[in-house]
């Protein structure tokens, strides 16, 4: 595809930073986790391949307050849908309708537009379906049987392997781990953590890791 190609781009931002920070305790599991900090600028970059973008969503929800991600997200043409977390019924608390948002959007793009020189880009892994019926699997198959190119960009962790099952029966499909990126798209922010055991503060120093350029 040219780089001219026009994209769609559809982010789901707690399955991409539940996945880095699975692949943070893998790669650097002494590093306290309140250290651990995902690059968007790169990470943007590498999923929208200079294209010219046509929209671009992230959609996540709140709290904890992203707002520095937020402002930054917003500056670079995404919109940001946030939706707040709920309480279950089991008594914890969660997302609600995160997903469902991003599957309507999506759809609303198959709709609007003709898929001639376009890619649909969804960064997440997920492939479970909602609890109302709805999910971005069967997203991606509507797109490809109406000859959209479609690229999937996940951590290999959150990765459901529908995906790889659907690109070795459609051609349009694109499955990309993110896993060959990890230093270039994550860092460290150096400085003294504390980690509470029975009670008591320990001092945790992590020294700063900066971000490697893209390959």
């Amino acid at each position: 595809m040219s780089k001219y190609t026009k994209a769609h781009v559809f982010f789901d931002n707690s399955n991409i930073y539940g996945g880095a920070c699975d692949m943070r305790k893998i790669n650097e599991p002494t590093s306290h986790w309140a250290a651990f900090r995902i690059y968007y600028r790169n990470l943007f970059q590498l999923i929208e391949r200079s294209r010219v973008i046509e929209e671009a969503l992230l959609a996540g929800s709140v709290p904890p307050s992203c707002e520095g991600l937020w402002k930054y997200a917003r500056a670079q043409g995404y919109s940001t849908d946030l939706l707040r977390r709920v309480e279950k019924d089991d008594g914890s608390v969660g997302e609600q309708g995160v997903d469902e948002l991003l599957h309507l959007k999506i759809a609303n793009c198959l709709l609007d537009n003709d898929p001639k020189d376009r890619v649909l880009v969804i960064a997440t892994g997920d492939g479970r379906e909602s609890e109302f019926g709805t999910g971005f699997k069967s997203q991606v198959e509507r797109a490809v049987k109406r000859n959209w190119e479609v690229e999937i960009w996940s951590w290999g962790s959150t990765l459901n392997r529908c995906y790889k099952n659907m690109a070795a029966k459609y051609p349009n499909l694109k499955v990309n781990v993110l896993d060959p990126y990890y230093l270039s798209v994550t860092f460290l922010q150096g400085g003294t953590y504390y980690l509470v055991r029975k009670g008591v503060k320990i001092p945790h120093p992590v020294a700063e890791r900066v971000v490697a350029p893209l390959p």
